[in-house]
């Protein structure tokens, strides 16, 4: 790969490597698949929250025991994958020391695509902003895959699969 190609993202790289396949939306006219979209999607969006507020218990929170965490940047360089809360939590905090900016970590476009009774699957795009004195700056955006389990304990979505798509390095 030239040097080119490698500042660049293909167009469509998360569909084509399989990253990202959403599928059609199919009408549910049922109460509680309606409820679960929205905790599912909620529960990205916590995600988001509890990483820039820097809230480590609130990102362990987000995932189940034996979750796992992965990356794709540009569809080219993988990173993790990191197995289990700790070893998430440690990874993602571990940053934390070096960023001086402040990170927001905007979720759009969130796309339930899956949602039974014990699991689901959601697709969405993340936009990173920094920001630091008094400017703020896009870093990267890129789609993200999301696996969920329901808690058998206390019924929350927790996260399973977190796959993060990066469409360039940030």
């Amino acid at each position: 790969m030239s040097d080119e190609q490698s500042l660049k993202p293909a167009p469509g790289w998360a569909s084509s490597m399989k990253h990202a396949n959403v599928r059609p939306l199919v009408a549910d006219t049922q109460a509680g698949p309606a409820i679960d979209r929205l905790l599912v999607a909620e529960r990205v969006a916590r995600y988001g929250w509890a990483y820039d507020e820097r809230d480590r218990a609130g990102l362990g929170d987000c995932f189940t025991e034996d979750g796992v965490w992965e990356g794709q940047i540009m569809g080219i360089d993988p990173v993790g994958p990191f197995e289990g809360r700790a070893a998430i939590v440690e990874f993602l905090t571990g940053f934390w020391d070096e960023q001086a900016d402040q990170r927001r970590h905007v979720f759009t476009n969130v796309v339930v695509d899956e949602v039974g009774a014990e699991t689901a699957t959601a697709h969405d795009y993340l936009i990173l902003l920094g920001s630091s004195d008094a400017s703020m700056t896009p870093l990267t955006a890129g789609p993200y895959r999301v696996t969920m389990a329901r808690d058998p304990d206390d019924g929350v979505w927790r996260i399973t699969r977190m796959a993060a798509g990066f469409d360039a390095p940030y």
